[in-house]
C-alpha cells in the first residue's frame, strides 16, 4: 500500500513570492518522496489555528520566515508537548518545525549555518574567511538571531559584531540573548549616531531587513557608507536589491540572499527526511528550480 502523501510547507505573511514551494517540490520529485510543498500566507489573528492544526498532525513539517519566526518559537516553549533543539531555544527564533508522532513537534533554526555557507561560497573574504573580521547587521529580528548565536560560536567566529534596528529594544534584546547563550562574546549595540564610525570599521555588511523586498525601496543605509574594503550581503532574495547594485556599482563584493535561502532548504529537507539523501545532492536539485532571472546573479549559476 502506497505511503499517504505528506504535506509541508512555509508559513509567513505576505509571502506570494515564496521560491521555497518550486524548490521543496523538486527535491520531493527527484528523491521520490510522496509529498507536497504549499504556501501558508496567514495573518496574525489565525496563527493560532494554525498552530494547533500543527499539533493536530494535519501537517508534517514546515518553514516559517517573517514575522513568525520568534511568535511560533514562544508558542512551542509554551507547549508541552514541543521542543526546540540548543540552538533554536537560545536563538529564540525557529525557522523550521519538524512533525513526529512520537515526539510532537521539534523546532529547529537553520539561517545561521545556512547564511554561514552561502558567505563562504559567494563573499570570499580572505584565507580566514569571516574570522577575525568585524560584521555589521542591520537589523534584529528573528533572521539577525540566528546569524549572530551562529557566528558567536563558530570556531571561526568574527573579531566582532555589531547590530543596529531602528527598534533598541530589539537590539538590547538580542545582546542579552546572545551573552546568555554565546558568553560575553564581542557583539555590540549600535546607537543611530554611531553608525557610519562602525560601518567604517567593519568587513561585511549584513542587510538583515525586508527593505530591498519591493522594487521601490529605498536604500537601508546612506550610499556613502560603502567603502572600499566593505562586502555586502543582503538577506532578500526576491530579486536583486539597490543595496546590492549600488555596492557591485561602486566594485564591492556583494550578493543577496538567495544561497542562504537554497542552504537553509536544504538543511530543513534534510531533517525532514531524516538525513536520508546527500546535503549536496538536495542543495543542487533546489539550485536547479530557482528561476534563471535569479540564478544569474550568483557565481555558483550551473
Amino acid at each position: 500500500m502506497r505511503e499517504k502523501k505528506k504535506t509541508y510547507g512555509i508559513l509567513g505573511k505576505n509571502i506570494s513570492y515564496s521560491l521555497s514551494p518550486s524548490m521543496h517540490n523538486a527535491a520531493f520529485k527527484h528523491f521520490g518522496i510522496n509529498a507536497s510543498y504549499e504556501i501558508f500566507d496567514r495573518h496574525e489573528e489565525e496563527v493560532d489555528e494554525f498552530f494547533a492544526e500543527l499539533i493536530e498532525g494535519k501537517y508534517s513539517g514546515i518553514n516559517i520566515t517573517v514575522p513568525y519566526k520568534i511568535t511560533l518559537c514562544e508558542k512551542m516553549k509554551a507547549d508541552d508537548d514541543s521542543s526546540l533543539d540548543e540552538l533554536a531555544e537560545s536563538i529564540g527564533a525557529i525557522n523550521t518545525i519538524e512533525v513526529t508522532e512520537e515526539e510532537g513537534l521539534r523546532g529547529y533554526n537553520t539561517d545561521g549555518k545556512g547564511f554561514s555557507q552561502a558567505v563562504d561560497e559567494e563573499l570570499p573574504l580572505g584565507e580566514s574567511g569571516i574570522k577575525n573580521k568585524r560584521v555589521f547587521i542591520l537589523g534584529a529580528g528573528g533572521a539577525s538571531r540566528a546569524i549572530a548565536f551562529y557566528m558567536g560560536i563558530s570556531k571561526d567566529a568574527p573579531r566582532e559584531i555589531f547590530v543596529y534596528d531602528i527598534d533598541p529594544t530589539k537590539s538590547e534584546a538580542l545582546k542579552r540573548a546572545f551573552k546568555g547563550y554565546v558568553g560575553e562574546g564581542d557583539l555590540h549595540v549600535v546607537k543611530e549616531e554611531d553608525i557610519p564610525r562602525r560601518i567604517e570599521e567593519s568587513d561585511l555588511l549584513v542587510n538583515a531587513t525586508p527593505i530591498g523586498t519591493k522594487e521601490e525601496d529605498p536604500l537601508p543605509l546612506d550610499e556613502g557608507l560603502l567603502h572600499p574594503k566593505l562586502a555586502v550581503y543582503d538577506l532578500v532574495y526576491a530579486r536583486e536589491t539597490l543595496l546590492v547594485r549600488k555596492a557591485k556599482e561602486k566594485g564591492l563584493k556583494a550578493t543577496g540572499g538567495l544561497g542562504m535561502l537554497i542552504n537553509q532548504a536544504a538543511l530543513s529537507f534534510s531533517i525532514w527526511t531524516e538525513e536520508e539523501f546527500y546535503l549536496g545532492d538536495i542543495r543542487k536539485v533546489m539550485r536547479k528550480h530557482v528561476p534563471e532571472k535569479l540564478r544569474k546573479n550568483y557565481s555558483w549559476n550551473t
